[in-house]
């Protein structure tokens, strides 16, 4: 770029530079001002393809009609949900769902606008910036039952997180959702919505035990309830991270392969392993622990039928069987409550693990229990751990069945309360 000049006289010179300096500056703040939010990496499907040019991503939703029984207006009242919701997300306030319904006085209405309010309230708790670079919300409709000016429609949502912290975008997936849609004065409207997100579903039981004379009292009573949960639990969580160190006591003969344990998580996490002998518990209440067992087994920690009850860990076939025989399957590898009692319990033979321990001994591969509203809910597969400069945990990612995850930051989880099993290997 640079070329011979010719000589000016040092005031043509001057002028000539302060006006190209003007110039410079004017086109710099215009381009700033008008920019638009864009990732700094794709989904995870184009990763690894550094050669390509990625356009830019920005806060959107798409629907999917993949039984053409919808008509446009009902798939806009869909998509202009899901777009609320996205920028719900990447914003972390809460959009006005008030326009989308057929009746704001409801209790569907107010329940689900206050789902929104628990989702950026408790994630606002976090000491990270959750905010989002970008969010994007796909619906993929799979049925639909229509009545006389009444459409019950049967989803399944994906989206992409951008997280500012993490350099890869979180991937969710194979979340299902059922809006019951009416037809109101001619146009289509939302009567009622019911999904199976975390944030959504601590807000209907917080709705159950709330109270108030209107829809709308109970609708503020639940968000208490919800933050006040919420804020009880990172106060512990805070109080035991504070100083707390462990004496290992427990040792293993036989090391764990983390990484083929990862390589298991990332190849099912979004869908479920039928080819060997497993099934999926999805309808069940979940099919988080299960995922977890399976990705253990992968990383090469037997199976141990060698106890009773709490003591063994197997999954040889669907039928319960919790006598100490290589047969059946124990309640201990689909259950979160009774995983943890086996990883407690559990020394002598089969899994070595420790409970109960400060994030600091977080490594891939570990385990790590979330819950609410004095309940476990949910078992987490960590597949990587964040740390600062001084070896501090800052993050904790991991991979999870129902809800589908990849990615993800336990940190964006509405569950506060965390337990970590850290996997030592076996005997």
């Amino acid at each position: 770029m640079a070329k011979k000049r010719k000589k000016y006289n040092k005031y043509r010179g001057f002028v000539i530079f302060a006006v190209g300096l003007v110039c410079f500056l004017a086109i710099a703040f215009n381009g700033y001002i008008h920019s638009t939010p864009s990732g700094t990496g794709a989904p995870q499907a184009n990763i690894g393809n550094d050669n390509a040019p990625q356009p830019p991503v920005e806060t959107h939703a798409t629907v999917t009609d993949n039984t053409g029984s919808l008509n446009r207006q009902q798939i806009a009242v869909l998509e202009k949900y899901a777009t609320l919701y996205a920028q719900t997300l990447q914003s972390m306030q809460p959009r006005d769902i008030s326009s989308l319904y057929r009746d704001t006085s409801s209790a569907a209405y107010n329940l689900n606008s206050t789902a929104l309010k628990v989702l950026t309230s408790i994630r606002g708790m976090r000491e990270k910036d959750l905010t989002l670079e970008y969010a994007v919300v796909d619906y993929t409709v799979n049925n639909v039952e229509n009545g006389s000016g009444k459409a019950t429609v049967y989803l399944q949502e994906s989206n992409t997180q951008k997280f500012r912290h993490l350099s890869q975008p979180s991937l969710s997936a194979n979340l299902n959702h059922i809006f019951t849609l009416v037809e109101n004065n001619g146009n289509w409207l939302i009567s009622k919505h019911e999904h199976e997100e975390d944030f959504y579903l601590l807000t209907a039981e917080c709705w159950d035990d709330a109270s108030g004379s209107t829809n709308s009292e109970r609708a503020e009573d639940a968000l208490r309830i919800a933050i006040a949960d919420a804020k009880e639990n990172l106060d512990d969580l805070s109080r035991f991270q504070q100083g707390t160190y462990y004496t290992n006591l427990k040792v293993a003969d036989t090391s764990y392969d983390r990484d083929r344990a990862i390589a298991y998580a990332q190849k099912w996490w979004n869908t479920r392993n039928y080819t060997d002998r497993y099934l999926a518990y999805d309808e069940f209440g979940g099919n988080c622990q299960n995922f977890a067992s399976q990705c253990l087994y992968a990383g090469g920690i037997d199976m141990d039928y060698t106890g009773v009850h709490d003591n063994q860990w197997k999954f040889y076939d669907e039928t319960l069987n919790n006598r100490a025989t290589a047969s059946g399957r124990s309640y201990s590898w689909t259950g979160v409550d009774m995983f943890y009692s086996y990883a407690l319990i559990s020394y002598e033979s089969g899994l070595v693990a420790l409970t109960d321990i400060d994030y600091n001994y977080a490594e891939k591969g570990d385990i790590i229990h979330v819950g609410a509203y004095y309940q476990w809910r949910h078992a987490l597969f960590i597949t990587d751990v964040m740390r600062d400069a001084d070896g501090n945990v800052t993050d904790i990612i991991v991979a999870s069945n129902t809800a589908d995850r990849w990615n993800y930051p336990l940190s964006a989880y509405i569950y506060t309360a965390p337990r970590l099993i850290h996997i030592l290997g076996q005997n």
